[in-house]
């Protein structure tokens, strides 16, 4: 090395400054391109075992937090720019780095004597120092040459030292030095032929050097300790994610085994769905991308849906959805709210409990009928007591009136005798002449009267007795309609002033049960004097044999209040009225619809033309062998 005029007075010389700025320059190149300790934001060179230790408190090796290929290109460049011998070694004085510039003295030399050796690692070893930033400055233990050093410190953590020197610092004494040769077994004339070559530096000079070092180290530590935590930082990051990826995926095999519809949603916007919601809507996962959940509902249920599915919050409700082809599904749902993909969101278990709320209805079907059938059942003995108690006082009238007629017949003659000889007399506070005039007629309508209760009496039993729904037999169609008349021509008068009638006179019979065919007649004939709102309005009932199709019409149409258009298609199911403020329980045209299909004919609504209801039943006839 070239030395100024200034070099003795402790001044760097000028090219040692320019040599140090290149090195400076070297060790930026490196920082920049990030070789120095690996690229960890694209392949950390760090082993997973390390990288997920954290801070376990683990012994750290120099190699864990430095790439050493671009640590020896720094030291080569470090020590051809200040001609010092360079290497890093770990705490123990084994080398990490390849030596730079050693010179013969040290490596062919003293290293080469077992005893040397030694005292070389332990000088190199002793170079720990607390700070960084403060070098250590010394004598070699194992020759008297002057070394300098300094720590590598990642965090607080000490893990390896750079070390610099040999060269030689006046005053130098060479008695001394060959004194050291001798106690290691060294050649004394190879010893002080290889000292000569050591290049001669001052304190300061080299104190310089040993600042710069620090600087360079320290810079190189904090390089190293931030792509360290940014290792850590990914790598615990990987872990996560690749947990997130291992429960994404337990989830959606989950969700894509199970048979009820699931929707992840962002406050109600559907972002996936599993193959049962794709069957069960018909819709697929491209067209579900865009739709809100409450877009499947139907209207009526739209707002609830959007109440609780907007909020990702955890919720159970039921409402009704539409299918793609139009079908209507009522359904449970169940939310609750998740994290899918690193976001907050919802997730909605969709289940189709049509066929479940179709069996308790019809179940609850059942049991109202029962209930009714229970009732008819009391009604039908509470009506024959009524018939029996009826018949008894009505019987004295039937028999004792004829008798009376024949008393009145008998008497009569002699009644006259006496008005024309006597003339004008009182009989029961009556005039006989008004008397005489009237009495038959009186008598007359007494025993229709009386006959008339009968029959009624007679229906009513007829109507209440106990039959079981599968007897059938032989059963007249106009002795029914007769029947039912009968028990209804009180309402009927009351209703209106324009009843028709049109039988058929040769019916043809039907195979049923005539009690139960009187109910569908009665119901209906009840239903048409309810919609008609003035006794003007009027009431037609008619039968025909219709002898292509084989069955007997049974027409009843009004001229009522007729029944709304979207109800026609409801009005034979079971609880459906429109009278349900009126008492109507919804059962009758459902039983009279159950009661028709029994007997194998039809029961039809239709709008009448003029205003009201057009309802037809047909019932096949008797087939005969």
């Amino acid at each position: 090395m070239k030395k100024n005029k200034n070099a003795d007075d402790g001044v760097c010389p000028d090219d040692f400054i320019e040599e140090l700025n290149t090195l400076r320059g070297r060790v930026e190149e490196l920082e920049a391109s990030r070789t120095l300790c690996g690229n960890f934001s694209s392949g950390c060179t760090l082993n997973n075992r390390f990288a997920n230790s954290g801070s376990s408190g683990r012994e750290y090796r120099f190699e864990d937090y430095f790439d050493v290929a671009a640590i020896q290109q720094i030291q080569d460049a470090f020590s051809e720019a200040t001609k010092v011998a360079s290497i890093i070694t770990d705490l123990d004085g084994r080398p990490i780095t390849r030596p730079s510039r050693f010179c013969r003295l040290c490596n062919d030399v003293i290293r080469r004597t077992e005893k040397g050796l030694k005292n070389c690692m332990r000088s190199d070893a002793a170079f720990g120092t607390k700070s960084p930033l403060e070098p250590i400055m010394r004598p070699c233990l194992s020759g008297g040459l002057w070394d300098g050093g300094t720590s590598f410190y990642v965090g607080d953590r000490h893990i390896a030292n750079w070390i610099i020197g040999q060269v030689r610092c006046p005053p130098i004494n060479d008695e001394q030095i060959k004194q050291y040769a001798r106690e290691i077994g060294a050649d004394e004339d190879e010893f002080m032929t290889a000292l000569a070559e050591v290049p001669v530096m001052s304190r300061e000079q080299f104190l310089s050097v040993c600042n710069v070092l620090c600087l360079i180290a320290n810079q190189i530590s904090i390089l190293a300790r931030k792509n360290f935590l940014q290792a850590q930082a990914i790598a615990r990051r990987r872990v996560a994610e690749a947990a997130l990826r291992e429960s994404e995926e337990r989830f959606r095999q989950l969700s894509q085994s199970t048979f009820e519809a699931i929707f992840i949603h962002h406050e109600g916007r559907i972002l996936t769905t599993n193959k049962a919601g794709q069957r069960l809507f018909g819709y697929s996962q491209e067209e579900f991308s865009g739709l809100n959940i409450d877009d499947l509902a139907d209207p009526e249920s739209r707002d609830i849906v959007r109440i609780h599915t907007s909020r990702n919050r955890r919720s159970r409700f039921d409402a009704n959805f539409r299918c793609r082809d139009g079908r209507m599904l009522i359904c449970e749902i169940q939310q609750r709210d998740i994290i899918f993909q690193g976001e907050k969101a919802g997730v909605c278990a969709v289940r189709d409990i049509t066929e479940r709320v179709e069996s308790e209805r019809q179940a609850k079907e059942k049991q109202q009928q029962l209930i009714q059938a229970d009732k008819m059942v009391s009604l039908g003995v509470l009506v024959s007591g009524m018939a029996h108690e009826i018949n008894n006082p009505n019987s004295f009238m039937t028999l004792n009136l004829p008798l009376l007629a024949e008393i009145w017949g008998d008497i009569s003659p002699i009644l006259e005798d006496y008005y024309h000889e006597n003339g004008e007399f009182l009989a029961g506070g009556l005039e006989y002449s008004e008397l005489r005039s009237f009495m038959p007629d009186l008598l007359a309508r007494m025993q229709e009267g009386a006959a008339r209760i009968s029959g009624i009496v007679n229906s009513l039993k007829d109507y209440s007795r106990l039959q079981p729904g599968e007897l059938m037999w032989d059963v007249d169609l106009g002795d029914v309609i007769r029947n039912s008349l009968r028990l209804l021509e009180n309402l009927i008068s009351q209703k209106t002033s324009k009843f028709e009638i049109d039988i058929d006179g040769d019916l043809p019979p039907v195979l049923g049960n005539s009690q139960r065919l009187s109910q569908v007649l009665i119901n209906l004939l009840v239903n048409s004097c309810e919609a008609l709102t003035d006794r003007k309005q009027a009431i037609y009932l008619s039968s025909r044999y219709n002898r292509d199709r084989k069955r007997i019409d049974i027409v009843v149409r009004d001229e009522g209040v007729g029944i709304a258009e979207e109800h026609l298609t409801k009005i034979t199911d079971p609880f459906f009225t429109t009278k349900r403020n009126c008492g109507g329980t919804g059962l009758g045209l459902s039983v009279s619809s159950t009661i028709v299909q029994e007997h194998g004919g039809e029961l039809e609504f239709s709008a009448n033309p003029g205003g009201g209801t057009v309802a037809r039943f047909s019932i096949p006839v008797a087939e005969r062998e």
